[in-house]
């Protein structure tokens, strides 16, 4: 099974404050994302982290949090991975599930750019600003519950919202 996140911000503390987390500090809100995660993904499946996956390099190491989580990752890279052990040169990936064309990019900059002859965009960076858009999805925790999702689920969601009904 595929998920899909993006913008866990592990070890950063202003993250807490500036997107309003409902955690005291780091420790309390890397805790609270693993056990979300791990008590949806199994270790067989597959989860897209569509960028800014940890903060700096302070805190729990790339290679611990990695660890610590369920399933097979992988990393597109977001404006925060650097100097953070993500290491990954992904900018953009290309699936076709559900019978649709999806592209997952960090940046809904990016995703504009080259969205011609996709179905939809799964894309981060914008935390809690929005959570749709035409034809654009972001996966990031904030606006998910701090869970990855699954694509029944994003699906879902998205049609809701444009019938008008979120």
């Amino acid at each position: 099974m595929n998920w899909f996140t993006a913008d866990q911000h592990f070890n950063h503390a202003n993250v807490i404050e500036f997107c309003k987390r409902p955690f005291d500090n780091v420790d309390q809100m890397n805790r609270a994302m693993i056990e979300k995660w791990n008590g949806r993904v199994r270790t067989i499946d597959t989860v897209f982290v569509v960028g800014d996956f940890k903060f700096g390099a302070n805190g729990s190491t790339f290679h611990e949090l990695n660890l610590a989580l369920n399933g097979n990752k992988v990393f597109v890279q977001g404006n925060h991975d650097k100097n953070n052990g993500v290491n990954t040169g992904i900018k953009t990936v290309h699936l076709h599930t559900f019978g649709m064309d999806i592209l997952l990019t960090h940046r809904v900059v990016d995703a504009y750019k080259i969205i011609e002859g996709y179905d939809l965009a799964l894309v981060g960076h914008c935390h809690t600003e929005w959570k749709f858009r035409k034809n654009v999805v972001n996966v990031g925790v904030d606006v998910w519950d701090f869970f990855p999702v699954h694509m029944k689920q994003i699906l879902k969601a998205y049609k809701t919202w444009e019938k008008g009904g979120g």
